[in-house]
């Protein structure tokens, strides 16, 4: 293998009189801080071309691949190697160390280091390999001693002078391109929103006086001289007309039907969508100025229906002709709707396999309505089944689970409730969801779990990155049936496992929050947070109060769950290189039973281990607390849950080749019980909580295609909480005995990153 992928595997391919460019180096040499230096040297690094040839593990495996290909021993496997992963070696001659160079001193410049020297050298790295280093050697870099708007103090004029007061660029900064470019295209933004449609950036430009000090700059922004008459001017709406049925192919050859409303006109050949349901889509409004961020706000409304694979506004402008010189124009805006096909049915068939050994196939179909009331108004309907069985040893177990479920889910593109609601949310389009399900859940041998769920709410986008949602109706229904003899003795020796099992009604509300700016503009730091509260029971709890029942818990003769839930999931996504990541993730889960209920619900309870959780041990076996069963079935159904998670994770992403990517990574974490049980000595939270952290790392390999990432990942405990104090650390590694490796080496396939 190393020999299939060093360096001397493709010595023989290099002509006698080449040298493999194996390196380049970009050194600066200047009086600046090491953390200046170091990031100005990262950004001239990648612009020396051409670029080395890729390594993975100290070699050059595409130069192999590509030369192999084209010999005479070539066959199927070569060529394709090639022709996936393949790459032509690049050579010392190929580099012009001169172009190069005056390439990364025009970039200094663009820094403010306008006086700058420079030089090379070639360093031979043993036989047929070379390293060329670039030395640069600027001076102080320039800074900005005044800056000012140049030009006539017009109503266009006293805009731009007046914008200066937030501007991007600073007296006493340091001169950088990059950064006056950036406030050229915020003026024509500001400007764009005051009326401006056609003013851009180019209509603007910057002269500099750089004899005005030691190293400084006056700065002056000038409108050109060339800039056009109607980008000067002020545009006003004055009509609005939709077209809901461009390039429809069902409305060819039929009628336009025009109807007037007060704030737009719509023109149809269809009754597809209804005229009054744009309303609240259209944020622009006849006889204001034109603005840029409104424009754009109802393009991205009208997109968010779901209903329309197309919109485009066009705005075309005139003047007042009895203007000799106009000082303000007009614009008539079309906006211009392509509808989605009205259905769609979609079907999907996985394969899950989970690390205890469950596995089985997995099949969902949907059927989507996009516009059930001609409104944007989308309904789902949904059919979900699925089958696993235990497979360990290369036989069945006899261990095996049936799930099957249905699913409806109508959402309304706007807010339905019986107080007036104000629609200035600026991102996106309010809406209100109706939501219901039934599931059932079948454990052959042991018990049925059926499960009816009905949801209203409303969600919103609070910012460009936050989500909003609240469920003021939240209502599950849970009845346990077909319980096995092994199982009824099982819920008879632990009152909270049966306990939990028992409560039938939950009766809640719920709150999600939701901030994601992983597809922002940092890209070197992204969050995603997720905070979720679900309350249930306060209300059932009042009137089984008001009404004096004895009973445990009950209303209407059926048993309800009364708890406080609390989520919080955080991560932070660091950018180390162009395919480098480092991931930081932290969960905790606190759930607390209200009256005299002694645990969650079974289905809110929360669970540890797993592909998605801390890989090193296998999915829902971890804890409660210390707490292990004496004989731990893998295969077990009866998964080990609590009422508060801790949860840890830290990984480190990196690329192998081509598609194929790496991971390492290091997990920790626990569940714990709210209450004491002693059905399970050591499951409570307590004040030793970080003794009862478990530890595992682990590495992995993923096949990242965008559209679909396959995950196999490989751990291994390091921190068993289960174990007497002070031995909890794993010190033994006994990879070589099979029942070792069978306890602790754990295998996660899944689809998709964990997080």
């Amino acid at each position: 293998m190393m020999g299939l992928l060093s360096s001397c595997g493709i010595k023989k391919y290099i002509p006698d009189d080449e040298l493999l460019l194996t390196e380049t180096k970009v050194i600066v040499d200047a009086d600046i801080s090491s953390s200046e230096r170091k990031r100005i040297e990262a950004e001239l690094s990648p612009l020396v071309r051409p670029q080395t040839n890729s390594t993975f593990l100290g070699g050059r495996p595409g130069v192999r691949w590509h030369y192999r290909a084209n010999s005479e021993k070539s066959n199927f496997i070569n060529r394709f190697l090639s022709k996936r992963f393949g790459e032509e070696a690049v050579f010392l001659s190929d580099l012009n160390p001169n172009r190069n160079m005056d390439i990364l001193l025009n970039r200094l410049e663009n820094k403010g280091y306008f006086i700058a020297d420079s030089d090379y050298t070639v360093d031979t790295l043993g036989r047929k390999k070379a390293r060329v280093n670039f030395y640069l050697f600027p001076e102080k870099a320039y800074t900005i001693k005044t800056y000012i708007f140049e030009g006539e103090q017009d109503k266009l004029g006293q805009l731009i002078s007046n914008s200066l007061d937030n501007s991007l660029i600073q007296v006493g900064a340091t001169y950088e391109l990059s950064i006056l470019r950036r406030e050229r295209e915020r003026i024509s933004n500001l400007l764009q929103e005051e009326g401006y449609f056609y003013f851009i950036a180019d209509h603007l430009r910057f002269s500099m006086d750089t004899s005005v000090g030691e190293k400084q700059i006056d700065l002056y922004l000038q409108i050109k001289s060339e800039v056009p008459t109607d980008a000067k001017i002020p545009y006003r709406i004055r009509s609005i007309t939709i077209f809901p049925d461009h390039n429809n192919p069902a409305a060819d050859g039929m009628q336009n039907d025009t109807i007037e409303m007060d704030r737009y006109t719509v023109v149809r050949r269809t009754e597809d969508f209804l005229p009054n349901r744009f309303d609240n889509f259209i944020q622009l409004e006849k006889g204001d100025l034109y603005s840029r961020t409104l424009s754009n706000r109802t393009r991205q409304r009208l997109f968010s229906m779901g209903a329309f694979g197309f919109v485009n506004l066009r705005h075309s402008s005139s003047f007042d002709v009895t203007d000799s010189i106009p000082t303000e124009g007009f614009l008539d805006t079309r906006i211009q709707l392509s509808p989605l096909t009205k259905r769609r049915l979609r079907g999907e068939l996985q394969l899950i396999s989970k690390s205890n050994n469950f596995m089985g196939p997995l099949f969902s179909a949907e059927i989507i309505n996009r516009n059930l009331f001609k409104g944007g108004e989308k309904l789902n309907l949904g059919i979900r089944f699925g089958y696993e069985t235990q497979i360990a040893g290369g036989r069945q177990t006899g261990l095996s689970a049936i799930e099957s479920g249905l699913t409806a889910e109508l959402v309304f593109p706007r807010i339905i409730a019986p107080f007036e609601w104000r629609d200035n949310v600026a991102y996106g389009v309010p809406r209100t969801r109706i939501a219901l399900s039934y599931s059932i859940l079948s454990r052959v041998k042991n018990y049925r779990l059926l499960s009816t769920q009905l949801d209203f709410g409303y969600n919103w986008n609070g910012s460009r990155y936050a989500v909003h949602e609240i469920k003021p109706i939240a209502l599950t229904f849970t009845r346990l049936s077909n319980t096995s003899e092994s199982f009824e003795n099982i819920l008879s020796n632990n009152p909270f496992l049966e306990r939990s099992f028992e409560q039938q009604f939950i009766p809640g509300m719920q709150y999600n929050f939701i901030f994601n700016n992983l597809s922002g503009r940092d890209r070197d730091l992204s969050r995603l947070l997720i905070f979720r509260a679900d309350f249930a029971g306060n209300l059932a709890y009042l009137i089984d109060e008001t009404f004096k029942n004895d009973s445990q818990n009950t209303i209407l003769g059926r048993s309800y769950a009364h708890y406080l839930r609390l989520d919080f999931d955080l991560r932070h996504y660091f950018r180390l290189g162009e395919e480098e990541k480092f991931i930081a993730r932290l969960f905790a889960g606190w759930g607390m039973p209200l009256s005299n209920s002694l645990s969650l619900p079974y289905i809110k309870q929360y669970f540890s281990g797993g592909p998605n959780s801390i890989r090193a041990f296998r999915i829902r076996s971890l804890g409660p607390g210390t707490y292990r069963p004496e004989q731990l079935d893998p295969g077990s159904f009866f998964d080990q849950a609590g009422d508060i998670r801790l949860e840890f994770n830290l990984e480190y992403r990196f690329p192998l080749v081509s598609y194929l990517k790496g991971a390492v990574f290091l997990d920790g974490g626990n569940i714990w019980l709210y209450n004491e049980n002693e059905s399970l000595p050591g499951g409570s939270f307590s004040s030793d909580w970080y003794k009862e952290i478990a530890l595992g790392t682990g590495f992995g390999i993923r096949l990242d295609v965008e559209i679909l990432i396959i995950r196999l990942d490989l751990a291994t405990p390091l921190r068993k909480p289960w174990l007497e104090e002070g031995e909890r650390w794993v010190s033994d590694f006994r990879i070589g005995k099979k029942d070792w490796r069978r306890e602790n080496l754990i295998w996660n396939i899944a689809i998709g990153y964990p997080f």
